[in-house]
């Protein structure tokens, strides 16, 4: 009986073949009782493991997978019409297959298997749930075209050291979380919604003290957009952004290029491949690529005594030349006492903590001067400290 085996054999256009519930049903029916059991067992593990039905395994399966065909098709690099038609009966096809699958229960699958085989009893192993499995080639089509595919529907973030590496648990950092600066956050945030919308935009570059929010604002962005992705790159690996560009330039999704800490030494070559990426090249930067960058110096970059001696004029006309390229400039400054205190106090609410407002803000800056001074930074890390020491003091008091 080697129904299981030819049906996925023919899945064609969704690249899932080794699939691990796949391959267990590859193994029902085979050649021993043992294998059968195996298969079966794997099955069982990976659909309970996913924490849902086969159904809905079997969409994330598809929905995560990197499948050539259907993203030509989806974004119509299919041609010819009959061609489509032939790709969309394949498609159909593939669905077809996946929803045989479902069709039949866990408890089905045992009964057969217990007449095939009398040397197990597969009565006593676990079930799992079926689900419905009712998705036609339009919906992965769609989907597609809004998600990608692959990773890059799965994941949201990713870092690029040459090669391009997923994110599991990226900042969950919101907008929300973020206090004052609200004109710097306004820009960015603006620049990002014409570059989703198609609409024409800047490369940034954010620049202040340390600790303002300056790769937090990055970084929430991402959270509030479905649509967006990133790529954080070192500044060590900027010399493989030509590689990275070529990677997401057909991919059809807009991604925010992160470079943080931005900073170069004398001679280094990365100045020059950057300023090149963000313009001079002759081969143009992707459409739906931007570069967000920040930095805490006023000159990118980094002098000697002898250089500034010999060549300062030449360095700050380096460092502007870079700079001037970000068509978008946002100026990130260390908080005064009162912009601190606000921060401290916005957030402390945030979190529900009932403390007078003299003994919250003597305490802020006590903790601001044992950091070696204030940031919203600072804020966070003394609110966090507050609140688990509240907690904590709250856990041993009311047992």
């Amino acid at each position: 009986m080697q129904e299981f085996r030819n049906r996925i054999a023919a899945i064609c256009c969704f690249n899932v073949k080794n699939d691990p519930v796949l391959r267990g049903f590859k193994k029902l029916f085979g050649e021993s009782a043992e294998e059968s059991f195996e298969g079966y067992s794997e099955i069982v593990g990976e659909v309970l493991k996913s924490g849902g039905t086969l159904a809905e395994y079997f969409h994330d399966m598809l929905i995560f997978s990197e499948s050539p065909i259907i993203n030509e098709f989806a974004f119509g690099k299919v041609s010819q019409k009959d061609h489509a038609f032939l790709r969309l009966e394949a498609i159909k096809s593939d669905l077809d297959i996946l929803r045989g699958l479902c069709e039949e229960t866990a408890a089905q699958i045992q009964i057969r298997l217990n007449t095939f085989y009398d040397t197990l009893d597969f009565g006593k192993l676990p079930l799992y749930d079926n689900g419905v499995f009712d998705y036609e080639p339009r919906y992965f089509l769609d989907y597609v075209k809004t998600n990608g595919s692959g990773m890059f529907a799965e994941y949201k973030a990713f870092e690029f050291d040459g090669e391009l590496h997923p994110i599991e648990n990226p900042d969950r950092i919101r907008l929300a979380d973020l206090k004052n600066y609200e004109e710097q956050r306004r820009q960015v945030v603006d620049n990002t919604v014409c570059f989703l919308t198609g609409k024409p935009t800047q490369n940034v570059l954010l620049y202040g003290d340390r600790g303002t929010g300056k790769s937090s604002t990055i970084k929430a962005i991402l959270n509030e957009s479905k649509y967006l992705r990133m790529v954080e790159v070192a500044k060590n690996d900027i010399d493989k952004l030509p590689k990275l560009f070529k990677i997401l330039k057909n991919i059809p999704l807009h991604f925010i290029v992160m470079i943080d800490d931005l900073s170069f030494s004398e001679n280094d070559d990365r100045f020059g491949i950057l300023k090149a990426v963000l313009e001079g090249s002759l081969s143009a930067k992707p459409e739906n690529i931007l570069i967000y960058a920040t930095t805490n110096r006023r000159k990118i970059i980094r002098e000697t005594v002898a250089d500034r001696e010999i060549s300062g004029a030449d360095a700050i006309d380096e460092s502007m030349s870079l700079s001037d390229r970000f068509g978008l400039f946002v100026t990130f400054t260390k908080p005064d006492k009162r912009v601190y205190l606000d921060i401290v106090s916005q957030l402390a609410e945030d979190r529900g903590l009932k403390v007078p407002e003299d003994e919250l803000f003597a305490q802020a800056e006590r903790f601001a001067l044992k950091r070696g001074g204030r940031s919203p930074r600072t804020a966070r890390q003394f609110v966090d400290w507050l609140e688990g020491r509240t907690a904590a003091r709250k856990e041993v008091f009311d047992r």
